[in-house]
């Protein structure tokens, strides 16, 4: 009885433990397109970030130990990227105290904006994110998201 008892007291704890670990994204992505003339563009990546969390910038200083964004965008001859995605919106600057390590970082909403010339007959342009959220105590595990923005 003893050892029926322990085992239905651990199923349940472990039952506990894996629903307490399981955390929404609190980054909330979305893409779209911008012509600006001719067959230059600008392909806007957005994100929206819950209240508390934060998502890094892609250049961060040489002690930062989490994950920077990085935006990739699959190679093609049809499409030239124009330098590096701008990022807009209010980056902070957080100094770890207990460490002393600088990050910069965005809170609220950032626009990822990477500027590029689409030649006709493309449909659609595609890549992926990779990004880490987290708040002044925690962080999430690093992610990954694919992307596909159409072309019209």
């Amino acid at each position: 009885m003893k050892k029926t008892f322990l085992i239905i007291a651990f199923l349940i704890g472990g039952i506990s433990l894996t629903k307490a670990q399981i955390q929404p994204d609190p980054a909330h992505w979305a893409y779209g397109l911008k012509r600006l003339t001719g067959n230059m563009y600008e392909i806007h990546l957005q994100c929206a970030i819950d209240d508390g969390w934060h998502i890094y910038a892609q250049k961060q200083t040489k002690d930062f130990i989490g994950t920077k964004t990085k935006i990739a965008l699959y190679k093609t001859p049809r499409v030239i990227i124009i330098g590096t995605p701008v990022e807009i919106g209010k980056k902070d600057k957080f100094v770890a105290q207990e460490v002393n390590i600088i990050n910069y970082e965005y809170a609220g909403k950032v626009d990822f904006v990477q500027k590029g010339t689409i030649k006709p007959d493309i449909k659609e342009i595609k890549g992926t994110i990779t990004y880490q959220t987290c708040t002044h105590k925690e962080c999430l595990p690093e992610k990954m998201i694919s992307f596909t923005v159409p072309v019209q």
